[in-house]
């Protein structure tokens, strides 16, 4: 299903997998259900086969084991936690859910108010140097492909 996705995974070195990082199914239900929602299927299927990466100057967040998400900062609901906690990001931003901050002026996440039929959410880029968000990807398998294009 994601076959054009794992060839360039074989191949780049633009970003970095850790084998044996993968999430479990039990986390991810687990973070979900704090959600209240599911996540996408192309990220329920990164997180099982992959969990996390390094990208560049930046790390994709993942789902942590519940023992280390309190205190990891790559943990997608530990990031979403904090993110809840300011009041001017929630109203400008309130289906937001964090996917990866670069080292740098731009900021990509989940938008959660709109699903397509598969399931899966857009990935959205915000441009912090010059105010604006725009659509990145339509969905996280593409958002991964986008990337590993536009940075080798």
């Amino acid at each position: 299903m994601y076959e054009s996705l794992q060839e360039k995974l074989r191949t780049t070195t633009v970003i970095k997998c850790f084998p044996g990082h993968e999430a479990q199914e039990s986390w991810i239900t687990e973070v979900e259900e704090e959600l209240g929602f599911r996540l996408p299927p192309s990220y329920r299927w990164w997180l099982l086969h992959y969990g996390n990466a390094q990208f560049g100057d930046g790390s994709i967040l993942t789902v942590a084991p519940p023992e280390h998400r309190e205190l990891f900062d790559g943990d997608l609901l530990y990031i979403h936690r904090l993110n809840l906690g300011e009041d001017w990001w929630v109203s400008r931003f309130p289906n937001r859910l964090e996917l990866f901050v670069p080292d740098g002026d731009e900021l990509f996440f989940f938008d959660t108010s709109t699903r397509s039929e598969e399931g899966e959410f857009p990935v959205m880029l915000y441009d912090l140097m010059n105010d604006y968000v725009d659509e990145y990807a339509v969905t996280f398998a593409e958002f991964l492909e986008k990337l590993i294009d536009e940075r080798t």
